[in-house]
């Protein structure tokens, strides 16, 4: 994923057709060849029966203020007017491909009734880990994508706590200790 920060502003200005405040971050990227998952129905009632193994991708966020944020994605078609059908979710506090149904805070599928277009307009506040998931309406959907997020504040991406760190640190110890275990008997 590429993230092109909000000094960037002007060019997606261009591709919205307006002006972005200050605080905006967008990106590209690609839900081709991504891990797949039975994604939500757009109000998180149930799992969809069309897109039971749809590509997705995935971008934690928060924000540096409390406020009205406007979270749009444009997919890229094969040849102009032709993209591809995707659709936006957004999950607070975390995101679990194999629970879809948990922690859903708002979903689109085409937005202004537009395919190739997702989005919608959310109240975020500061302190909690967003997690904005792109994927297809059905299972064939996937392809290339512009995602902007913009707002009152910044949008900073989610830095795992410390405790995230030290079991990280105690896997990669015992992954070390078994390949030693394994050499010194191989000796033997």
């Amino acid at each position: 994923m590429k993230l092109i920060p909000a000094l960037r502003a002007t060019a997606a200005a261009l591709v919205l057709g307006a002006t972005l405040p200050a605080s905006a971050a967008f990106y590209v990227d690609d839900t081709t060849d991504a891990p797949t998952f039975n994604r939500a129905l757009a109000d998180f009632s149930g799992l969809s029966g069309v897109g039971t193994d749809v590509a997705y991708d995935v971008f934690s966020f928060s924000v540096g203020a409390d406020g009205l944020y406007t979270i749009r994605s444009f997919a890229e078609g094969l040849r102009a007017g032709d993209p591809w059908d995707q659709f936006l979710f957004l999950y607070s506090g975390s995101f679990d491909p194999s629970a879809p149904l948990l922690n859903g805070l708002a979903a689109n599928d085409d937005f202004n009734a537009t395919i190739g277009r997702s989005g919608f307009d959310v109240a975020l506040m500061t302190g909690v880990a967003y997690y904005l998931v792109t994927t297809g309406f059905a299972n064939d959907d996937a392809g290339r994508f512009l995602n902007v997020v913009r707002g009152p504040g910044d949008i900073l991406p989610v830095v795992p706590e410390p405790g995230t760190y030290a079991l990280l640190a105690m896997g990669l110890l015992g992954v070390a200790l078994a390949v030693r275990r394994r050499g010194q008997a191989q000796e033997l």
